[in-house]
């Protein structure tokens, strides 16, 4: 009787993973109007630090307020992972339409965007576990690596732009 709760629980758990993956998966091939400027990767730099608990020190005395602004700052934190994700998937589009107009077949391209988005997909779900986990007082959310994959797909995007000479 354990063994099958636990198997049930496994499968139950595994089924959420896929779910949540596909998710992001189905999110990030949403096919919008490519990036007209390169978004910065700085502006998402107070991200960084947005759910640490080094400056809440002055709430530590009302548990009260030190619940509302954890809460308070993880909605502010959704927002940026937003923002963070709409910049990915234009210029993700951006790529993509520079590589249609380009006179050379690049199929090393295509595989590494492929699994830059898988990456950017498990990095969304990854954090989105650390913020239900932060929401109930455990651990940290590390966003670094999403900025980093934003700022790697901005330097893709520079560099590709003149080479194929479209205006981006």
């Amino acid at each position: 009787m354990e063994l099958q709760f636990s198997l049930l629980l496994v499968l139950i758990v595994a089924g959420s993973a896929v779910t949540m993956f596909a998710a992001r998966m189905r999110m990030l091939s949403f096919h919008n109007q490519p990036k007209t400027t390169l978004p910065d990767a700085d502006r998402y730099r107070p991200m960084l630090r947005l759910l640490s608990d080094a400056d809440m020190d002055f709430a530590a005395k009302s548990p009260i307020l030190r619940k509302k602004m954890r809460t308070r700052r993880r909605e502010m934190f959704r927002g940026y992972l937003r923002c963070l994700t709409r910049d990915y998937v234009g210029l993700l589009s951006s790529l993509r339409r520079i590589m249609v107009e380009s006179d050379v077949d690049r199929p090393d391209l295509a595989k590494a965007l492929a699994k830059n988005r898988a990456m950017f997909a498990l990095a969304l779900c990854r954090i989105e576990i650390h913020l239900q986990l932060h929401a109930l007082g455990i651990g940290k959310v590390d966003v670094s690596g999403l900025v980093g994959a934003l700022d790697a797909l901005r330097g893709a995007v520079s560099v590709m732009t003149p080479a194929t000479g479209s205006a981006y």
